[in-house]
Formats: C-alpha cells, sequence, structure tokens
C-alpha cells in the first residue's frame, strides 16, 4: 500500500513537473514572439497543450464597440468571433472579471450552445479567466473548454492564472508593438498614396489613380469614386473598377453611394443583398456579385461633400472599424487633391476656352507686357501683322509692328503703354513690308488690375480689305476651304455659267404648312433659323456648297465651284449626317413639349450649268438643269417611302460599295419620260437614347 501510495506521489510530481516545464518553456516562447497574431495563436496552443484541454480560445477587448474578439478560434471555423459584454460565458468574465470553472456547460444559464450547434461541437467543461495587465487592467478573456479528463480543478485554475499573468505582458507588448508598426504602416501608405495622387493633376488621370490605390491599400476587390455634380446634385464617376461601364451616373439618395452623398454618412455593410438601400441593378448587368461594402463620403476644407468613395468586396473578411479610419484617411487626401484637379480643370478650361475663342477669331490680338514686349499673338494676328510668320514672344512691339513702315500706329501704342491712353485708328493702312500693305482697323488698350497696377497693353486689328470681305461673304454658302480655292481664280466670281458634273441635295421639312399655321410668325422664324442653323453644319462638314433657302426647303451643291471626285458620296454622307442632327435636334425639342419634325432628302448626280447669274450690281450663284429638277422631285417622292433619303442611279453607282442601298425600282417622276431608277439609302443604325 505504502509502495503504491509512493509511487502516486511520484507520478503526480512528475505531471506537476512536466507542466512547470512546459509553463517555462510557454513563458519563454510568449516573450520571444512580437507579432501578435502568432502570439494569440501560441497563447491558445500552449494554453490547450498545459491546461490538458481540446480546445482554447482568447479573447481580446473591444471597449470602443463593448465586445470582446477573437481572430482564431481553435478548431472552429470561423476567422473572428466577436462576443458583447456580458453575453455568454467569456462576455460574462470580460463585464465582471471573475473567473468561471464550469463542470457542466449545458446546466449553467450563460452559456449560449448556438456555436455547438453550427460548428457540430459538443462543449462540457469550461475554464474562463480575466487575462489582466500587471496594473490590473482587463486585457482580454482566456477561455478553455473540455479537459480531456475529469474537469477543470482549483490546481488548473491556480495553473492557468500563471499562464494568463505572462501571457498579459506578452500580449500587451505585442499589441503595442502591432500599434506602433501599424501607425508606421499607416503612415508609409498614406505618403506613397499622397505622393502618387499629388503629382497628378488631370481629373481622369487622378480618378484612375485614386481607385487603384485605393482597393490596393484596402484590400478590396474593387473601388469606385464618385463625385458630386455641382450643378444636378447627381453621382457620376467615369472610373470603376470591373464595371465595364464608361460611365456611372447615380441620382442623390439613391442606393448606398446615393444615401452616404446625401447624408453625409459612413456605410459600413456586411451583407449588401440584405441591405435595402443596395441596388442589384449592376450586379446583374456585369454577372459581379457584391457582398461587403464599405462607403463614406469626401469633404472639402469647407465640410461640403464633394464625392463618395465606395470600396468592395474584401478580399478577407469584412470591413472592420480599422478599415473606415484607415479609408478616412486616405479620402482626406483624396480630397484635396481633387479640389486641386477641379481647380487646375477650371484653370485650364478658361485658358482652352479663351484660346479657342482667340484662334478662331478672324480678329486679330496681341498682348504686350508693362516692358512693351510681346507676350501673346493669336493666328489673326500673325497673318495682319507679321504675313501669318511665326513670331517670338518677348520682341519689342517696334519690331514685330515695323515702326519704320508705321511710325503712326507704334506711337498710338506707345501712348497706351506709357501714358494708359486708349489708341483707336480706322482705316488704317499697315505695311507689313515695303511692298505688301493691307487696310486694318486698330485698337490699343491699357491692362491693369482692379488695384490699378499696370500690366500691359492689348492690341486688336481687324483687315478691312477687299479680299477679307469678300472672304467673310463667301463663308456663309461653302466652307472657308473652299471659298479660299475660289478666291485664287476671281474669275469664279464673273457673271457666267459652265456645264460640269456635280451632286445635288435637296431637303424640305415634312408636313411644314401644318406646322407654320398652328404657330405665330415669330416661332416659324425662330424654329427655321434653329433648323437651318444645324442643317447647314452637315453640308459644310463634307464641303458642300449652300445654294439656296426655298422657304423651308434647302438646295446643296457637291462639286461646285470646286470639284472632287467623291462628290456623290459626300453629298450621301451629308443627308446621313442631316439624319443624325435631326433625331439630335428631336431629343432636344421633345425636352421642351414641341412636336417632332422630319425631313426628307433626294439626291442627284449628273450634269448641270453652275456660275453666277444676275448682273454686276447683284448677282446669285446657283446651279440650274434636270439634275436639279429630279433631285428636287426625289425628295418629293420620299412622303410616299419609308426610306427618308432617295438617290438617283447614278448616285448609287458611286456609292454602292460603301453606303447601303436598297433598290426602290422605277418611279414616275414629273417631267420625266419613263420614270427614274431610285434607291432608298437607310437611317443611320446609331440611333439617339432618349432622355
Amino acid at each position: 500500500m505504502e509502495k503504491s501510495a509512493t509511487s502516486r506521489q511520484e507520478g503526480e510530481g512528475r505531471d506537476q513537473a512536466r507542466k512547470f516545464a512546459i509553463l517555462l518553456d510557454v513563458m519563454n516562447s510568449l516573450t520571444a514572439e512580437r507579432n501578435l497574431d502568432t502570439l494569440l495563436q501560441k497563447i491558445m496552443q500552449k494554453t490547450s497543450e498545459v491546461m490538458e484541454a481540446d480546445r482554447s480560445t482568447l479573447f481580446l477587448l473591444d471597449e470602443e464597440k463593448q465586445e470582446i474578439w477573437s481572430k482564431v478560434a481553435q478548431g472552429a471555423a470561423m476567422k473572428e468571433i466577436r462576443v458583447p459584454f456580458g453575453a455568454g460565458i467569456a462576455g460574462h468574465v470580460a463585464k465582471s472579471g471573475e473567473t468561471v470553472n464550469i463542470p457542466d456547460a449545458y446546466q449553467d444559464p450563460r452559456f449560449n450552445p448556438e456555436v455547438d450547434r453550427r460548428t457540430g461541437y459538443h462543449t462540457r467543461t469550461i475554464l474562463c479567466m480575466p487575462m489582466k495587465s500587471p496594473e490590473g487592467k482587463i486585457l482580454g478573456v482566456l477561455q478553455v473548454l473540455n479537459k480531456r479528463h475529469g474537469i477543470f480543478t482549483r490546481e488548473d485554475e491556480e495553473l492557468l492564472d500563471a499562464l494568463e499573468s505572462q501571457a498579459a505582458i506578452a500580449v500587451e507588448n505585442a499589441m503595442l508593438i502591432e500599434d506602433i508598426h501599424k501607425r508606421m504602416r499607416t503612415s508609409e501608405i498614406l505618403l506613397d498614396v499622397m505622393r502618387a495622387v499629388s503629382s497628378e493633376l488631370q481629373i481622369d488621370q487622378l480618378l484612375q489613380k485614386v481607385v487603384a490605390k485605393t482597393s490596393e491599400v484596402m484590400n478590396a476587390d474593387r473601388c469606385t469614386l464618385f463625385l458630386v455634380h455641382r450643378k444636378s446634385g447627381e453621382l457620376w464617376s467615369r472610373v470603376a473598377q470591373g464595371a465595364n461601364l464608361s460611365e456611372i451616373r447615380v441620382p442623390r439618395g439613391i442606393g448606398i453611394a446615393g444615401h452616404v452623398a446625401l447624408t453625409g454618412q459612413t456605410v459600413n455593410i456586411k451583407d449588401a443583398y440584405q441591405d435595402p438601400r443596395f441596388n442589384p441593378e449592376v450586379d446583374h448587368k456585369t454577372g459581379y456579385h457584391t457582398h461587403t461594402i464599405l462607403c463614406m463620403p469626401l469633404r472639402n476644407e469647407t465640410g461640403e461633400t464633394i464625392g463618395v468613395m465606395q470600396v468592395l468586396n474584401k478580399k478577407e473578411g469584412v470591413f472592420t472599424e480599422e478599415d473606415e479610419q484607415f479609408l478616412d484617411a486616405l479620402g482626406s487626401q483624396t480630397a484635396i487633391a481633387l479640389e486641386n484637379s477641379r481647380l487646375f480643370e477650371e484653370v485650364r478650361f478658361m485658358k482652352n476656352y479663351n484660346d479657342s475663342i482667340l484662334r478662331t477669331m478672324e480678329t486679330g490680338v496681341v498682348t504686350l507686357d508693362p516692358d512693351g514686349h510681346v507676350a501673346y499673338c493669336n493666328q489673326a494676328g500673325q497673318k495682319i501683322f507679321i504675313g501669318g510668320t511665326a513670331f517670338q514672344p518677348g520682341m519689342r512691339y517696334q519690331k514685330f509692328l515695323r515702326e519704320e513702315l508705321n511710325p503712326a500706329l507704334a506711337d498710338g501704342i506707345n501712348l497706351a503703354l506709357q501714358d494708359g491712353q486708349t489708341f483707336t485708328a480706322y482705316d488704317l493702312q499697315y505695311r507689313q513690308s515695303e511692298d505688301d500693305s493691307l487696310n486694318i482697323n486698330a485698337h490699343a488698350l491699357a491692362l491693369a488690375t482692379e488695384k490699378g497696377k499696370h500690366l500691359g497693353v492689348v492690341i486688336i486689328a481687324d483687315d478691312i480689305t477687299q479680299e477679307q470681305r469678300l472672304m467673310s461673304t463667301l463663308c456663309r454658302y461653302v466652307t472657308r476651304q473652299v471659298a479660299e480655292e475660289i478666291l485664287k481664280d476671281r474669275d469664279r466670281l464673273k457673271l457666267g455659267g459652265n456645264r460640269s458634273t456635280v451632286a445635288v441635295l435637296f431637303s424640305d421639312i415634312r408636313n411644314f404648312t401644318t406646322i407654320s399655321e398652328q404657330s405665330s410668325a415669330e416661332e416659324v422664324v425662330a424654329l427655321l433659323n434653329d433648323y437651318f442653323t444645324r442643317m447647314l453644319d452637315p453640308i459644310f462638314l463634307y464641303e458642300g456648297t449652300l445654294d439656296k433657302f426655298i422657304g423651308d426647303a434647302i438646295m446643296a451643291v457637291f462639286g461646285a465651284p470646286i470639284p472632287f471626285e467623291n462628290d456623290a458620296e459626300r453629298a450621301v454622307l451629308a443627308a446621313l449626317e442631316m439624319r443624325r442632327v435631326l433625331k439630335r435636334y428631336n431629343v432636344d425639342r421633345r425636352a421642351r413639349g414641341l412636336p417632332r419634325l422630319d425631313n426628307g432628302i433626294g439626291i442627284t448626280k449628273g450634269e448641270a450649268i453652275s456660275g453666277n447669274i444676275g448682273s454686276e450690281q447683284r448677282m446669285d450663284y446657283t446651279v440650274i438643269g434636270d439634275t436639279v429638277n429630279i433631285a428636287s422631285r426625289l425628295e418629293g417622292l420620299t412622303k410616299n417611302y419609308d426610306y427618308k433619303i432617295l438617290v438617283n442611279e447614278e448616285v448609287y453607282l458611286h456609292v454602292k460599295d460603301k453606303i447601303p442601298c436598297v433598290d426602290l425600282g422605277f418611279a414616275h417622276v414629273k417631267g420625266k419620260e419613263g420614270g427614274v431608277h431610285i434607291y432608298g439609302i437607310p437611317d443611320p443604325l446609331d440611333e439617339i437614347p432618349v432622355a
């Protein structure tokens, strides 16, 4: 008997020694570990081993949310467990700070068997103890389940207490180190993002960089950056990763992004399809499936919401509070970059807008700095003052304006530059060289800020020579390129005509009589002016010549006064573009509550006589002949066909290999025996969407 007792005591001593050896090993291994995730796993693994338990879970406190959480639950499938303070055994221990030793879990009312039901596990015994820092602050809860033999004893409690004391020190150090590393990592990432976006001012490239960097650093599948349209208030984005959409527009208040823009509140959704604010339509269109969403407003320095940042489907788990804080920091940097980009875009737009105006103006514009150096000169100014040759910014105005040849102009500019006086000269002869001169109207005005600071002088000049006047007149009927060709051969402007092959286009508004009877005279004139303005652009685009307006009809010629090899093709392309323009015009009219318009177009190719008809005092450039008459008749026949563009056989033979045509057979045409073989041109396929 004594031998048996002695053996038992020796066995217990060996077990105790083994446990303390393991405990010492645990202390050493925990002390050496600095990575929090690895440390937590080690604590749980070693705890199960030391306590001879089936499973262990270490919960850490989240005081802000009043929850305890564990990234790893040993043996369970969940990657993160969150338990409110006071809920379940672990929640009770976190709230009370008491150790709980339960010999039969299902007999304890604090035990929640839901996890067992989800995982198929069966909990029997539980030992749960608060993990405290050396100062007595609760850092978490250490819970062990199912002692392999019997129940947890008082000795087990003492052993777990010794273990958690060492674990608490290691966890507190690891959390501190992780927080430092996290802050450093966050700063590095934000610095990297700042470098990437601050170096870009163009809005499209900036948006691309922002969404790419955001999805990368947020570990998200996709990112979309919406901007708030300042006038309409709706959200728009040209950059949406993976959406296969050129542009997304969302009304404020609609969907998750619209809700965030309206309320200014951050939204963190763990299951998109369970949220009534989520609109699954984009998913249905693209085949994508949205799971998690983190959506946050972007605000400028005044607190105004200027956009919304939305990230989808975190690659691991759900978006956390830490993610929210990180996205908020990213959003602050992004908002600054967006405001800079917006300012840059506005400045660039105004510069391009002004440059476009100055570039297309026939009036010459020259600016001088306060010292009299030429700072800017548009194309018209170069043509007037230096014969179209390129100028070098920084030239003295005396050299630029050839002071020795134009002393009066130079003296006037000097007065404006020195004394701030306005100089004006009409019909002034400006000598570009000893042999070349032109007549100009010139103005020189001093430039100054609102506070009176002298900025220099602007010179405005108009070429009023006969050629300029004539060019202005011709451009009302033909494109500028055609007008320049005409002016190269002044004989074209004399009375007389010549026979040539041309393409003639006739267009007329359907049911215009009815429209005019239902409208006032002012409304009819306004309608025709609006309609003709839109219809002339396609004609000029394809270098046609406006022959005349006949009531609500348009007659245009392709091939006169300047012939081209593809006159028939250009006429048909102009007709197709006229139909496109009409569709867009009807969308606009419907938006204004006005009835739609329709038109018919007839095109023929054949011989005609073209030239100036009238007198030396008043003449009209026109085209006459059978080709013109048939074009007018074909336009009238469009009332009887589904095709609103009809062409004769000569046009068809020139365009059949390039433009779809439909053979409509022979049609009777007044004044033409035997009929005319006609073809229909289908309307353009690119339909205009109805708003």
